[in-house]
């Protein structure tokens, strides 16, 4: 293919650009991160975030790319980078109701990955004019790609730490007009930026580094490391499962950023296949042997995610996961055909089987960003058929589920809720359909204290702090006594509940008033340490108290 990899022949006005550029972002991201600014321009919800978004991305990519100003393919990729970022935005914006709803957070990292996996594409089509390129060059492009990014994201964060260090000498010595001017939101983004995008184009022009041959020496020593985890793993999981021991879960998450992980230092290790990189006899069977076995790893993740659908439905997340774990369950089984055709040779087959999957996935990231594969429908109907087979019980969070599914959840929602008996079930919390057990079983009862009356634990869960006890979900240790904390002759109930961790204990005063009690009082001490509050608790539970006067009137603000 005859395609290398070095410094790049930049021109010196690309500099003025870039400064220009730089400017112009970190005045935008600073604009947009202040919330008055953002909002008060009543921008809609899927123009709200885009400004950041276009300010972060297009002159990133343009710092990426830029040697000559002049060419036509270098404004075709700036107007692609345009294009992306203004779909992605508005794909992932489009159901907010308003903009204090919007949340870039999606799009940013859709984008992040897209132009991570594009951008050696739009480099060599920059510079060769064609879309051809050897897969040596493109894992070259990413890793120097990343490593620049780094690099340049370390120095422009450094220059911003200057500024501020700046602006805090200046005003120690009384150079409060300096100090005012780089004590800025505005000044620190601007000084990010100028350092970050700079910092790149001088880097690209200036240095010609292999870091390829640095990853794959690190990458031999870890690959085999991670292959005698999976093959322990292996072992005690076909041990755990025909021995019947209970297993804690599948972890598909886990399992997938493992196999990412293998996939990552495979890469590393061989290259483009080119040099047919060997291991020493023995771990070199074993490795290959365990790159086959990743299909288990993808089986087990795939297994995981389909369990928690049957058992629930799909969601957006498990959409998401399940798609990559489809993906990688592919590059491995192709990884695994390869060896087994090709035994130690299969590394040949590397470039292509590689070269086919980014381009897959690429595919895949805009697939699922339009209308083809929109994961918020197909999320709806799986919910909806989940309540039609009383998979799925309808609450009110399965009410605000739908609700932020979009349009088509606001349309089921709607459906649904013309049924009386769904009506009723939207208004039911999740949380009271738990099975708590009563306080009155739940409460310990101080030593010497008089047993608390029948008509008090009667209040049941208009009892504050009652939750905290009998809830299920990490209950607090609770306990009850009889005091005359107001010197009145008659003794109230004094409820107080602690979580184990905190160092702080929360009581609640009841006095009886007629044929009713009301709270009167809440006290919260806190300990320095854990165990003095465990001690104060202990002194509780014998018994061990003294009754003080308040040191501190009310406040009351009313005249």
């Amino acid at each position: 293919m005859g395609q290398q990899l070095g410094r790049d022949d930049i021109r010196g006005y690309a500099y003025f650009i870039i400064v220009v550029l730089a400017i112009i972002q970190g005045v935008i991201i600073a604009a947009t991160t202040d919330y008055s600014i953002r909002y008060d321009s009543q921008l809609s919800t899927t123009t709200v975030y885009l400004p950041v978004l276009l300010a972060i991305f297009v002159p990133s990519v343009i710092s990426y790319l830029i040697t000559n100003a002049k060419s036509a393919i270098f404004y075709l990729n700036i107007a692609i980078t345009v294009g992306l970022t203004c779909w992605i935005n508005y794909w992932h914006a489009q159901d907010f109701k308003t903009p204090t709803e919007a949340d870039p957070f999606f799009a940013f990292l859709t984008l992040t990955v897209l132009f991570f996996f594009m951008l050696p594409w739009m480099q060599m089509l920059q510079t060769s004019a064609t879309w051809k390129i050897n897969y040596s060059c493109l894992m070259g492009l990413y890793i120097k790609n990343t490593f620049l990014g780094i690099l340049s994201s370390a120095i422009g964060g450094l220059l911003a730490l200057i500024i501020k260090l700046a602006s805090f000498l200046f005003g120690i010595v009384n150079l409060n007009f300096l100090h005012n001017i780089l004590d800025n939101e505005l000044v620190y983004w601007a000084g990010f930026t100028l350092g970050f995008n700079i910092s790149l184009v001088f880097l690209r022009a200036v240095l010609d580094i292999q870091l390829s041959n640095f990853a794959s020496f690190i990458a031999r020593f870890f690959l085999p490391l991670l292959n005698l985890v999976a093959a322990i793993f292996l072992v005690g999981f076909v041990i755990s499962y025909f021995s019947g021991l209970a297993s804690v879960g599948l972890g598909s998450a886990v399992m997938l950023w493992f196999i990412i992980l293998n996939l990552i230092f495979i890469n590393f290790v061989y290259g483009d296949g080119s040099t047919q990189y060997r291991f020493r006899p023995g771990l070199n069977g074993f490795v290959l042997l365990s790159i086959i076995l990743l299909n288990a790893f993808s089986a087990l993740s795939l297994y995981g995610i389909i369990a928690r659908v049957n058992q629930y439905s799909w969601s957006i997340e498990r959409l998401y996961a399940f798609t990559i774990a489809l993906f990688l369950s592919a590059i491995v089984l192709a990884y695994s055909l390869a060896i087994l055709r090709k035994k130690t040779a299969w590394m040949a087959s590397l470039g292509t089987i590689n070269k086919v999957g980014i381009l897959s996935l690429l595919a895949i990231i805009l697939v699922i960003n339009s209308p083809i594969a929109d994961f918020k429908r197909i999320t709806v109907n799986s919910i909806i058929a989940g309540v039609e087979n009383g998979k799925i019980k309808v609450n009110s969070s399965l009410a605000y589920d739908l609700k932020h599914l979009g349009e088509y959840g606001e349309q089921a929602y709607k459906q649904l809720d013309k049924n009386p008996e769904y009506t009723e079930a939207f208004q039911t919390s999740p949380y009271n359909e738990e099975q708590r057990k009563p306080l009155k079983g739940v409460l310990i009862q101080a030593k010497n204290s008089p047993k608390l009356p029948d008509s008090w634990f009667d209040l049941g869960e208009n009892l504050t702090g009652e939750w905290y006890c009998t809830s299920q979900y990490e209950p607090y240790s609770c306990m009850g006594f009889m005091a005359d904390a107001n010197q009145n002759g008659q003794n109230d109930v004094v409820m107080c509940y602690t979580y184990p961790t905190s160092a702080s204990i929360e009581c609640n005063i009841w006095q009886q008033q007629e044929q009713s009690w009301e709270l009167v009082d809440n006290q919260t001490r806190l300990f320095n340490t854990v165990q003095a509050k465990d001690k104060a608790w202990d002194n509780l539970l014998d018994g061990h108290f003294q009754l003080k006067p308040k040191e501190w009137l009310m406040i009351d603000p009313t005249p």
